[in-house]
Formats: C-alpha cells, sequence, structure tokens
C-alpha cells in the first residue's frame, strides 16, 4: 500500500505541476542552469570582487592606522612645540632679568665710579688749596718779613744782614705760631 500511495502522490504532484504549466525535465534543467551559472559567478566573479573588497577594507583600515599615528604624531609635536615654546618664554625672562640686573649693577658701579671720582677730585682739591694755603703762607710770611725788615730799618735806622733778617724772621714766625 505504501507503494500505491506513494504513485498517487507522485501523480498528485505531477497534475499540480501541470496545472501550473511546470514541466519537471525543463525545471531540472534550469535548476542544473543556475547552479553553473552560481559556480561561474562564484569562481569568477564573486572572489575576485570580495578580493577587491577586501584590499579596500585593508587599506582603509591602514589608513586609519595611519591618521591614527599621524594625529599621535602631531599632538606629540604640539606639545613638544609647546614646551620648547614654553622654555623660550623662560629663557627669554631670565635673559630679560639678568639684563635688568646688569642694568643696575653698571648704574650703581657708574655711581661708585662717579663718587670715586668726585672724591679723587675733592682730594685733589683739598691737597691743591693746601698747596695754595701753604704759598699763600709764605708769601705772606715774606711780606710780613718785609715790612718787619722795612719797620725795623725805619725805626732803628739799620740795615740787618740776610741771616740776621732770617733769624729774626724765623723767631718773629714761632711767636705768631704761639
Amino acid at each position: 500500500m505504501d507503494s500505491r500511495l506513494r504513485g498517487n502522490d507522485s501523480r498528485k504532484t505531477m497534475e499540480i505541476f501541470q496545472q501550473f504549466g511546470v514541466q519537471p525535465i525543463l525545471l531540472a534543467a534550469q535548476v542544473v542552469n543556475f547552479l553553473i551559472l552560481l559556480f561561474i559567478l562564484k569562481k569568477f566573479l564573486y572572489k575576485p570582487i570580495l578580493k577587491v573588497l577586501d584590499e579596500r577594507k585593508r587599506k582603509i583600515e591602514e589608513s586609519l592606522n595611519n591618521a591614527t599615528e599621524i594625529e599621535r604624531k602631531l599632538s606629540q609635536t604640539n606639545e613638544t612645540i609647546e614646551k620648547m615654546i614654553g622654555k623660550a618664554a623662560l629663557d627669554a625672562q631670565k635673559m630679560l632679568d639678568e639684563t635688568k640686573k646688569a642694568i643696575v649693577d653698571m648704574k650703581e658701579q657708574g655711581q661708585l665710579q662717579a663718587q670715586q671720582q668726585a672724591q679723587i677730585i675733592t682730594k685733589a682739591g683739598e691737597e691743591k688749596v693746601k698747596e695754595l694755603q701753604l704759598l699763600m703762607q709764605k708769601q705772606i710770611k715774606e711780606e710780613v718779613s718785609k715790612i718787619v725788615m722795612i719797620a725795623f730799618a725805619k725805626v732803628t735806622g739799620k740795615v740787618l744782614s740776610s741771616k740776621t733778617q732770617k733769624q729774626m724772621i724765623e723767631k718773629e714766625i714761632e711767636d705768631l705760631k704761639i
């Protein structure tokens, strides 16, 4: 009975195919054609397209990695530049401070030299004044001694020798100092 049922099922299936206008041999040929076409497409079209897509994917990943590396290097370069700029600013400030200090030192040194020169000039002036005072005292002594000699000669009527005049002058000078 099994075989009869199967035979019935097979007939019914054939009848359904005929009602829809399907021919089993033609259907089988179309399935074979489809499988051959699928094999050809897979062999000659699908694999090369996948290969191209994989190559593009690899290039894109490589480009992304390169971009990430470039971005990292750029940030490192920016950090290095910022450090260098900061260092340069510190160095410039240090140089400016040193220059200001040097100017202050030079100013103080100039003032010190001016004071030293003023002291030297003052000292030289004082020495010159002392020399002039001594010269004036000498001249005054000579003049006073001349006046004393003239007065002595007029009072006594005697003219003294130069030795005696000198002794008298020295005595008078000693008396004036006391």
